[in-house]
């Protein structure tokens, strides 16, 4: 086990088996209508195949198993704990994540198959009970403290991983990153229980990122997220109890920075509007990243970057004296926050620019209402706030004035028409919410987005019928009973989604 091709063989037996895995569980995600769909949250515009989770499980798995057995005299009781923690608890974490990627459970589930995968990582004495203090000395957790850290560790790395995995090959090439890192750090420590392991799962991980790079054929689901970060604490837990070292933990985290910080911004952010700590959004730094401007492939080799000069840090972490380390661990703290404050600047001087030029073609100057474009990207963006948050709802609410071009037609000069035309817009605009937004819609119809009314829009369809109905000879003159007719229909999101792409379409084809 000390030979540099034993290793080599490792990490080429499970990329070849996760190379030609992949394809076949993609397969069978297709034929079990396992995919992902685009829309809401979503960066891609296909259906994408779940299960390469299985894979990565399978051939890291075997090859790992294929090890135990061979070389059991050398492994022999460490080998057997964590064959069976990888085995149960790697299982747990696989089925959770496989039953959430086909019938989409509540986070609160998956937040429990991962506690439940920790707790059996516990049983079998995979537990952090003792830690060395940097400035001497040692804490003692005991048996059930060490066992509850345990489940928190484990919990925490399986949802940096599964939370930073919204862009093509980016979870599995920063496990990738991090498995070479640990590799080189166990070679250092001189360490064959967790050299077997990276070695291998950095073989499956390389082996499917060449199916899951930009563009994906398939994806990890939260199976596969979940499983390399299962790996991963299990890495963190076994180098503690190798050198009860609490640097043993921290090496791990300097390597897994961008994921870990990922997600305790996540639950900052959604801890500070009252949210579901476990739900989605469209908040990640690689969502962000992408607001900016940067492709998605871009975004993914940049994360890579960044993750690689970690990965090296962490490295040197472990050949300088601890005094050095804690100073460098600051440092690195200093640049990630200070990275974070200077993304946060750009993104609010994007935004300013922004609501600069929406200024400018907010308004139709014909109409005096806002310009389609506009309302369109409003429209839009309600649509993603629907899909993001599940109790968020708009309807639209079509106006047709029938009448209203044969009423225009007898004002040849252009400011009398436009006149006329810009006092009905008025109607609209003055008897509306200041978050509503009304425009033309063509013909002799206008469009109201109502966001979150909800059955209140029934309210404002009464009160606009009943203003109209006063105001008709001041706007139309004293014979418009006869010749004008209000209608109105009134589309809801969610509920009629179809109603509100085919009105979008319709309407972008007609401006």
């Amino acid at each position: 086990m000390d030979s540099p091709a034993f290793y080599s063989v490792l990490f080429i037996s499970s990329l070849l088996l996760c190379w030609i895995l992949t394809p076949l569980a993609g397969r069978l995600a297709l034929r079990l209508g396992c995919v992902d769909r685009p829309g809401g949250r979503k960066i891609h515009s296909r259906n994408i195949p779940y299960f390469g989770g299985i894979a990565v499980f399978v051939s890291f798995l075997t090859v790992f198993m294929a090890v135990y057995y061979y070389y059991i005299p050398s492994i022999s009781i460490e080998g057997r704990r964590v064959m069976f923690g990888f085995v149960f608890g790697g299982g747990l974490i696989l089925i959770t994540g496989l039953i959430d990627d086909i019938r989409s459970v509540r986070p609160s589930v998956k937040l429990m198959g991962q506690a439940a995968a920790g707790v059996i990582l516990a049983v079998l004495g995979f537990r952090i009970e003792v830690l060395t203090n940097p400035f001497g000395g040692e804490i003692h957790f005991g048996a059930i403290m060490g066992g509850i850290l345990t489940v928190i560790w484990v919990v925490s790395m399986v949802n940096a991983m599964n939370l930073i995995d919204g862009l093509d090959g980016l979870a599995s090439g920063i496990a990738f990153i991090v498995s070479v890192t640990l590799f080189a750090v166990a070679i250092n420590r001189n360490d064959p229980m967790d050299m077997v392991i990276t070695a291998i799962l950095a073989g499956s991980c390389l082996g499917f990122l060449h199916h899951n790079f930009f563009p994906a054929r398939i994806f990890l689901g939260d199976a596969g997220s979940m499983f390399l970060g299962f790996v991963l604490s299990v890495i963190g837990i076994h180098g503690i109890q190798k050198s009860a070292t609490v640097m043993a933990l921290l090496i791990p985290l300097s390597a897994l920075a961008v994921p870990v910080l990922d997600t305790l911004m996540a639950l900052i952010r959604r801890s500070r509007v009252r949210r579901d700590l476990f739900s989605a959004d469209h908040e990640h730094l690689h969502h962000r990243l992408v607001r900016l401007g940067i492709s998605e492939k871009n975004v993914v080799l940049l994360i890579y970057f960044f993750c690689i000069h970690l990965g090296i840090t962490a490295f040197v972490l472990t050949l300088i004296p601890v005094d050095y380390t804690l100073i460098i661990l600051l440092l690195i703290a200093m640049g990630i926050m200070l990275g974070i404050k200077t993304l946060a600047f750009i993104e609010e001087k994007m935004a300013i620019r922004l609501r600069e030029s929406e200024k400018e073609s907010m308004l139709d100057e014909e109409t005096g209402l806002s310009s389609y474009r506009y309302f369109t990207r409003r429209v839009i963006e309600e649509i993603n706030s629907c899909d993001r948050y599940d109790k968020r709802k708009f309807s639209l609410l079509i106006f047709e004035i029938k009448g209203l071009i044969s009423f225009l037609d007898p004002f040849k000069k252009i400011e009398e028409r436009r006149k006329r035309f810009r006092s009905v817009g008025r109607f609209f605009q003055e008897n509306i919410r200041s978050s509503d937004l009304v425009s033309f819609l063509g013909n002799e119809s206008f469009v109201i987005l109502t966001p979150e009314q909800g059955e209140g829009k029934d309210y404002l369809v009464e009160r606009l019928k009943t203003i109209f109905e006063n105001m008709r000879a001041d706007l139309f003159g004293p014979l418009s009973e006869q010749k004008v007719e209000l209608k109105i229909r009134a589309v809801d999101y969610p509920g009629n989604q179809g109603l509100v792409q085919d009105l979008l379409r319709d309407a972008m084809e007609v401006s």
